[in-house]
């Protein structure tokens, strides 16, 4: 389903979200909720009834541990085969803290993203919607915290009205494999003090703060933005700076590191507007998301991005980073 290509042109603004349910309580109780999830990131829909050679966490445990998951979060519901490899299956309401209606119609929804595959039980999935990134409102004050790490924000639908969730499963995968994140910030090499500068773009909290902890601890001073547009205006700051001083951009600013999905403006439309700036685009613009497959890279080399990388690979980037950074010199 990620190599449909419906959306042709990177940089649009533009995002296709599959639209699924999650069935919870019963009777004057029972709720619907609508959740979204990036096509990009979906392989694979199929029925509860058609999983092959299902096991789950208590039928075989030893499967479950030489698959590197951890069997004790109650996320997981158990493991199946799936073209070849076998995958962990993960419960979304359970991790949503939802109380699932028993249904023997649910879908499970296979996904790709950070290197990884996946699939997660839902209630059913709905059909596909085309929006703009600055059509997604941002979380903010209480809601924000609740939400932290589980919902990007919320786009309000029509026939009929609702409001539909958009999801971060970015964050169930570190509940599912909690000491990947933290291997990967091990793994950069610390310097003394900071040498280059900085900006990078996360509409997560977690993440903005991992790939700021990284950058900084590689030997950057990092200013860190919730999404693109609160970059781009940044962006336009500093290139009044450099042009009143009459300097190169780059004397001000060695590395742009952006996510790529994100409220209001995304990565990609970053991107695009920074390479299409006569000063701004001698800037180098990593995009660092776990959108990067083999499948979307195109996507990051139409709009022009330097580098790309998959959120994995945090300490890759930052050694590319000071090696590019000093080049600059």
């Amino acid at each position: 389903m990620a190599g449909s290509n419906i959306l042709l042109k990177a940089g649009t603004n533009e995002v296709e979200i599959l639209e699924l349910y999650l069935d919870e309580g019963m009777g004057d109780k029972y709720k619907r909720w609508s959740f979204g999830l990036n096509v990009a990131k979906v392989k694979k829909i199929m029925r509860d009834s058609d999983l092959k050679n299902f096991s789950g966490t208590n039928k075989n445990t030893q499967r479950l541990q030489n698959a590197q998951v951890d069997i004790t979060n109650p996320l997981v519901i158990g493991m199946f085969e799936f073209m070849g490899r076998v995958i962990p299956l993960m419960d979304l309401c359970g991790w949503l803290k939802l109380r699932e209606t028993d249904s023997s119609k649910r879908m499970i929804v296979v996904t790709e993203f950070n290197d990884t595959v996946s699939a997660f039980m839902v209630s059913g999935v709905n059909r596909i919607h085309r929006i703009s990134w600055s059509d997604l409102e941002a979380l903010s004050g209480r809601m924000a915290e609740y939400a932290e790490g589980t919902i990007i924000g919320t786009v309000k639908l029509t026939d009929p009205d609702r409001i539909m969730q958009i999801l971060d499963l970015e964050q169930a995968m570190d509940d599912l494999c909690p000491s990947k994140s933290i291997k990967n910030l091990e793994d950069v090499v610390k310097v003394d003090h900071a040498v280059y500068n900085a900006i990078c773009a996360d509409d997560s909290r977690s993440m903005r703060n991992l790939v700021k902890g990284a950058l900084e601890k590689g030997g950057f001073s990092v200013s860190a933005y919730a999404n693109g547009q609160e970059t781009w205006d940044a962006l336009l700051e500093l290139k009044e700076k450099a042009v009143a001083r009459n300097v190169p951009i780059t004397d001000l600013l060695q590395l742009v590191v952006s996510d790529i999905e994100m409220p209001v403006m995304d990565g990609h439309a970053l991107t695009r507007k920074i390479k299409n700036d006569e000063v701004l685009k001698k800037l180098t613009v990593y995009l660092f998301s776990s959108l990067i497959t083999e499948e979307l890279r195109h996507k990051g080399l139409s709009v022009g991005a330097d580098r790309q990388y998959s959120k994995p690979q945090i300490a890759t980037l930052v050694e590319t980073a000071i090696q590019e950074a000093g080049e600059l010199e």
